[in-house]
């Protein structure tokens, strides 16, 4: 049986669209969630480039799916890394337009700002520097800084306090 599969065009503001094309575990009016299994090639090119050179992943662990959650109300959307025993390895939190949907896509435009949540709570916030360079140059908008700004100051305390985690699972 070949699973369902959605196509997901995430908007960078000055860098295009790139689409995602991902099995579908659930669409139900509060969010969309996706699962991606990812090879093992891809996984230690992947995790060489990103996840241990920032340090986010212990060195050595592989990531073998990746699922995602994508809101429609709220203006962040989740990545929870998955090591191939199913272990939680983090998670990468985009600040971005909520999800909507047309002609059976799905599509949200990134908004620069990203937290990385480890398995113990920890966040470290994101691109910052990339986020104000984008408001000054004028791809994001002075109603989506502030919207912005907000989220990730909620999504902080989201985390600190457990809620986070919580609205996942």
């Amino acid at each position: 049986m070949v699973a369902l599969q959605v196509i997901i065009n995430f908007s960078r503001p000055g860098k295009g669209i790139t689409q995602y094309i991902e099995g579908l575990v659930d669409d139900n009016p509060v969010s969309l969630k996706t699962l991606t299994q990812i090879s093992p090639d891809f996984s230690l090119k992947w995790c060489k480039e990103n996840w241990w050179l920032n340090g986010y992943i212990p060195h050595g662990r592989l990531i073998s799916s990746v699922v995602k959650y994508l809101f429609y109300k709220e203006w962040f959307s989740v990545m929870e890394l998955l090591d191939p025993q199913g272990e939680h390895l983090g998670y990468y939190v985009d600040v971005d337009t909520s999800i909507s949907k047309s002609d059976g896509e799905y599509y949200l435009t990134d908004l620069f700002l990203d937290l990385w949540v480890a398995p113990d709570g920890a966040y470290i916030e994101l691109d910052r520097e990339e986020f104000e360079d984008s408001f000054q140059s004028g791809l994001i908008t002075p109603d989506q800084q502030k919207k912005a700004n907000h989220v990730i100051e909620i999504l902080k305390r989201r985390i600190v306090n457990g809620e986070f985690q919580n609205m996942l699972h």
